[in-house]
């Protein structure tokens, strides 16, 4: 199982005893994957590959009086997944719901303006909201596997005036949802660890939520162990080479003039590293009680001398 047809399973196991909660999610998951139809009396229709999802939300249907049917096809095409269809087909008590929402008035005559009346009257209290995001996560929502890739959430394949409502909606819950163009539809999505787990949080996901954590926790620590592990192998390497580099002009000072020409304190330094090769600046500083600070302006004169040597000769050394 995905993990994000296991967050479904989650929410779907999310039964609100408030029939306004209820009417908020059914809402929710209804604008976004379902349609109505006006031929012959009003009739109601929603598709989701998920199956879950397909239960919860017939137990919904039945619950404002309806007689939901369901069938199951296969698409034809693409991936060719499973589908299944929930039909609401006409009766009475679907145009009395469709009144309430404001999706039809009977001045007007059928009108669909679906996202101003929905905010108006079914959203107005936080546990509503927080049913509305679990029904269009259910019609669109996914979550990258935590364990496997970036933490990312998403609705996709929503109307411009869906993914408004819906960023308005996360904000009002404080988390940072944006809106990216996809060909003909618009995709909302969250990014980041708590942000996330923020959303599975106000949805009732909680099952699903404590796996996310647990996972979330075990790659920070990896990554943390990681990042000290290249960090101590940079300063290895940084150690080695520094170490390599001053042996090696120590080497051509005492082959061109002699160690013994050098001034004392520049010899004891020279003469250090020569016995330690394999040391970091602050092991010669303890074993030679002398500051990091003074060790490392004598090497730095060595390697000038160094330079003098290679570049401008022998006789340039004390330049």
């Amino acid at each position: 199982m995905s993990f994000t047809a296991q967050v479904k399973e989650d929410i779907s196991r999310v039964l609100s005893t408030k029939s306004c909660c209820r009417k908020a999610e059914f809402v929710g998951f209804f604008l976004i994957n379902g349609s109505i139809k006006i031929s012959g009396g009003v009739s109601l229709t929603m598709h989701t590959e998920n199956s879950t999802a397909a239960r919860k939300i017939y137990l919904l249907a039945k619950d404002f009086a309806f007689k939901p049917e369901i069938s199951v096809y296969r698409r034809s095409q693409l991936k060719k997944n499973q589908v299944y269809q929930l039909s609401i087909p006409p009766q009475e008590s679907i145009e009395t719901f469709l009144m309430e929402l404001g999706m039809i008035t009977e001045n007007a005559g059928w009108q669909y303006d679906f996202f101003p009346t929905v905010e108006r009257n079914f959203l107005s209290a936080s546990c509503c909201r927080r049913a509305y995001l679990r029904g269009a996560f259910l019609a669109a929502g996914s979550i990258t596997d935590p364990a496997v890739g970036s933490y990312h959430l998403e609705f996709d394949s929503l109307e411009p005036k869906q993914a408004d409502f819906l960023v308005s909606l996360l904000h009002g819950f404080a988390l940072n949802a944006k809106i990216v163009r996809r060909k003909e539809t618009e995709t909302v999505y969250i990014k980041g660890a708590e942000q996330i787990s923020d959303f599975m949080n106000i949805v009732g996901s909680h099952r699903s939520l404590l796996e996310f954590e647990s996972v979330r926790v075990t790659k920070d620590v990896r990554n943390r162990a990681n990042r000290l592990r290249n960090c101590d192998t940079a300063n290895v390497n940084k150690t080695v080479e520094a170490a390599s580099r001053q042996i090696e002009e120590i080497k051509l000072i005492d082959k061109s003039i002699g160690m013994s020409k050098l001034p004392q304190n520049l010899r004891v330094a020279a003469e250090l590293r020569l016995e330690n090769p394999e040391a970091s600046l602050a092991e010669l500083s303890q074993l030679s009680h002398l500051g990091r600070s003074a060790l490392n302006h004598r090497f730095r004169r060595l390697n000038q001398i160094a330079y003098n040597i290679r570049v401008f000769g022998v006789e340039a050394w004390d330049k």
